[in-house]
């Protein structure tokens, strides 16, 4: 157990592959379904703004409904005190509003996310905010390799710019079995919105009408930052109040966003400096009490001992789950040497989809190992590259309590149906590589 909670963070491709083959039947979309450059329940041609005044694309109104079988209530889960129908759910980002989050009630999701608030009205990042990349492999959390440029491919959203792909790659219209089977066989984005957010009147409205989407088995959770800068107030202060705004609006469970720059003394991620979280969490409980449930959100570690460092901080200020990650930072270009492609002011952006999967299940793994060892009351919530049904019984095979999906759930609307299906045919449990009992 020492051996593997120390050094550098590698993966086995095998273990991470486990559940590759999962099928049942023959009776899900995973390898039948069209992947169309365009996300189903997102205009990426249109701002966070823009987006938010028309609702959901017509191609993901029209989707035809999905009667679904519910598990037995004595198969249901726990996470944070609420009995769940199922482990699976959406992380913060694509659940704009009331309206997206009853989408994904009614799509076989269960612990919803609702989109990281500010304590003010803030509209995000102009076009584009997200590309495609030419990505055909699993990207590795450090080493040379991360410095290397990723390059956008297809089109800039919002005209008809198209972009040439620096190598032959190919086509990627169809899906295939997402396991780095070239280009043609990942979902791969870079995004970067600027975490835009509702004002504090618009939200008093719509949180409440997000919860009331809710069906038994299922709960909301309410993403928070702060905004590092304001006159007047600290970035705990600010945090302070965007939960306040979010328990005003009937959050019962909130999430922190920790994946941001520092507003400490040190120069690195606000989540790998664990005495600036420590201080943070526990200033933001004394403030919001111990009653509501605490989740953090955080991004990947070079190292098992930064993890653990945060881990156990986290635990010590009254933090009660931890999910990770939240996407892959890297430098992504145009092809031919054209400059960043978000522009000069956007260098790096996050990297979501297939190809941070490993990452994701390594920081389970190596989490699940951590809390174990070091006897942390931590629950675990495992996302990143979560684009098939059976990548959501890898995260649990690994350690996860609860899995989340952003681009997946995006991209492809049949990734709840195609879960619970799953989830129903193996008896609502999946045995952990640890060789405990399963979940559910």
């Amino acid at each position: 157990m020492t051996d593997f909670l120390q050094g550098p963070c590698t993966v086995s491709p095998a273990r991470v592959f486990a559940f590759a083959g999962y099928k049942v039947n023959g009776g899900f979309h995973e390898n039948s379904e069209v992947y169309y450059d365009r996300a189903y329940f997102y205009d990426e041609d249109r701002t966070w703004v823009e987006n938010m005044a028309n609702g959901l694309p017509e191609r993901g109104r029209s989707l035809p409904p999905f009667e679904r079988c519910w598990a037995p209530q004595d198969k249901w889960v726990t996470f944070l005190n609420h009995k769940l129908a199922s482990p699976l759910g959406v992380a913060a980002g694509p659940l704009l509003s009331s309206q997206w989050v009853t989408l994904a009630s009614s799509r076989g999701f269960d612990c919803m996310t609702y989109k990281t608030i500010r304590s003010h009205y803030h509209p995000g990042h102009g076009l584009p905010n997200i590309l495609h990349l030419q990505v055909d492999e699993q990207l590795p959390v450090s080493g040379p390799a991360c410095k290397d440029p990723l390059y956008a491919r297809g089109r800039l959203p919002g005209s008809a710019v198209g972009l040439h792909d620096p190598k032959p790659a190919a086509s990627m219209s169809t899906r295939g079995d997402g396991l780095g089977s070239g280009s043609s066989g990942m979902l791969a984005i870079t995004n970067s919105f600027g975490m835009p957010s509702l004002g504090p009147e618009q939200l008093a409205e719509d949180l409440p009408a997000a919860a009331a989407a809710l069906r038994p088995g299922q709960m909301m959770v309410v993403s928070i930052t702060g905004t590092p800068g304001r006159p007047g107030l600290s970035f705990q202060e600010d945090l302070v109040l965007a939960a306040r705004t979010a328990l005003a609006g009937g959050a019962t469970a909130l999430e922190v966003n920790l994946s941001c720059p520092n507003v400490g003394a040190s120069h690195v991620a606000l989540y790998q400096d664990a005495p600036a979280v420590e201080a943070l969490l526990a200033g933001l409980i004394e403030e919001v009490g111990r009653g509501v449930p605490l989740v953090i959100k955080v991004g990947s570690f070079p190292d098992c001992d930064g993890m653990r460092r945060l881990l156990q901080a986290a635990e010590r200020a009254g933090v009660n789950a931890v999910a990770g990650i939240n996407g892959l930072s890297r430098r992504v270009e145009l092809p031919g040497g054209a400059g960043p492609a978000l522009g000069p002011d956007r260098p790096t952006s996050g990297v979501c989809g297939d190809p941070i999967r490993a990452a994701g299940l390594e920081f389970v793994t190596r989490a699940r190992q951590i809390i174990a060892a070091e006897h942390l009351g931590l629950e675990l919530v495992g996302v990143g590259g979560v684009t098939q049904a059976n990548h959501v019984m890898e995260y649990l095979q690994m350690g996860a309590d609860i899995v989340q999906t952003a681009t997946g759930f995006m991209w492809r609307p049949n990734l709840g149906i195609d879960f619970q299906r799953l989830w129903a045919s193996s008896g609502y449990s999946v045995q952990r590589a640890d060789g405990r009992g399963g979940r559910g």
